[in-house]
Formats: structure tokens, sequence, C-alpha cells
């Protein structure tokens, strides 16, 4: 089917209208999400001047104690370097604090462990 040219230029000119409709809200978006993000940071230029700080980040995960903690596990010595589980073995009686050692360095199997801890 041929269409005529008065359609086909009016067709082309409502598609026009609409990319430009389009467009104009996509710029208002932008504008107002450029302009909510204004509002709610602050700029690190602003805090450097109302209190001088060096900028640094701090990751503890990977950090070292100065000191790992040791346990005598039936006259070996354990050495232990997370700080958790330290205070964990710590607070744990002397029959109890053995099971766990033993059952991790595969001298006593987990059954043999649930009979003589409790």
């Amino acid at each position: 089917m041929r269409y005529s040219e008065r359609f086909m230029e009016h067709i082309e000119y409502a598609f026009n209208a609409f990319c430009k409709i389009v467009l104009h809200h996509e710029a208002v978006g932008a504008w107002r999400d450029l302009k909510r993000k204004e509002e709610r940071e602050i700029s690190l230029a602003y805090l450097m001047s109302e209190k001088y700080f060096e900028p640094s980040a701090m990751d503890s995960y990977f950090e070292k104690r100065d000191k790992p903690t040791v346990f005598l596990v039936l006259g070996k010595e354990v050495v232990v370097d997370s700080e958790p589980l330290a205070a964990a073995f710590s607070r744990l009686p002397k029959l109890r604090c053995n099971m766990p050692c033993l059952f991790v360095n595969g001298w006593l199997p987990n059954t043999k462990i649930n009979r003589t801890g409790t």
C-alpha cells in the first residue's frame, strides 16, 4: 500500500515531536537526579577545610596480632592467630579445650569426641 506524500510528512513530524518530548523528559530526570545528589552529598574539599585529617582506610581483616596465643593440647603446642578463636578456647574447661583441637588435627574421630566430651 502506498501512502501519500502528505501522510508520510505527517508521520515524520509526529515522530520528531515524540522524540523531542522523550529527550526533554530524560533531561528533566537527569537534572533532578543531579540536584538530588548535590543536596545529599558533602564535598571532600568542604570536609577538609572544616577539620583537617589525613584521608586513609584501614582493613582489619588481614591484620595480624602482635602475639599469637599458644595452648597446650596433650603436650603439644597449638598456636592460634585468631583472637575470637583464642578467646573461645580460653573460656573452655581443660578437657573441652582438648576436644576441638584433637578433631581438627585428625587425632580423634568425631564420634569419640561426642562420647568423651559430655
